[in-house]
């Protein structure tokens, strides 16, 4: 590898870990407006009681409580909201910001003039956006439905716990390399592009 490119990934990852340390707090809590409208839409088996920035120590995670808003048919049983059952799920704000760090590490790291850099920021910037969507809200909600299973029906399984299982297993990562990678590419040819004409 270039050793240019190694020491500009060292420096970039100095960079963005370093702010993700000062505000990363910040950044989530200005994330939960974009985020709970998608967790409502996807859980909607359960009306979310709140969704908040949760604060224990010296952890922070996004947290959402939630009880059985509609009836379910698991086991052969139905199971009918009474209220009563009352469930917290939540991601710690390092597992909400991984593909977003990963992410910004390499579209800062890789070389390029200033417009080519500009537009692969903007283009990030909404892939960045699409990411958090299918990572964050799409985790609780498989979370919600999984303790449901366990509880109703053990040995179900069902695709949010599979993407929530790939998730776990290096999803985020690859989630994010995906997006470095196509905002790239595509910061390129617009730069190609606008240079022609």
């Amino acid at each position: 590898m270039n050793r240019h490119l190694v020491w500009r990934v060292v420096l970039a990852t100095l960079l963005v870990l370093g702010a993700a340390h000062l505000y990363a707090r910040d950044a989530v809590k200005l994330m939960l407006p974009l985020l709970s409208p998608a967790l409502a839409w996807v859980a909607d088996d359960f009306e979310i009681v709140r969704f908040e920035l949760v604060e224990e120590r010296k952890n922070v995670s996004v947290g959402a409580v939630a009880v059985l808003d509609r009836s379910l048919f698991l086991g052969g049983q139905a199971i009918v909201p009474d209220g009563s059952q009352v469930m917290m799920v939540g991601a710690t704000v390092g597992t909400v910001l991984q593909p977003l760090l990963v992410a910004l590490v390499l579209v800062l790291a890789w070389p390029a003039r200033l417009r080519e850099m500009a537009l692969r920021i903007a283009f990030a910037s909404v892939l960045l956006g699409l990411v958090l969507l299918i990572d964050t809200p799409l985790s609780l909600a498989a979370w919600l439905w999984d303790a449901q299973i366990k509880l109703y029906e053990p040995g179900r399984s069902s695709p949010l716990v599979w993407w929530n299982t790939f998730l776990n297993g290096g999803g985020r990562l690859a989630l994010g390399l995906i997006a470095a990678a196509l905002a790239i590419a595509l910061a390129q040819r617009a730069n190609t592009h606008l240079t022609k004409t």
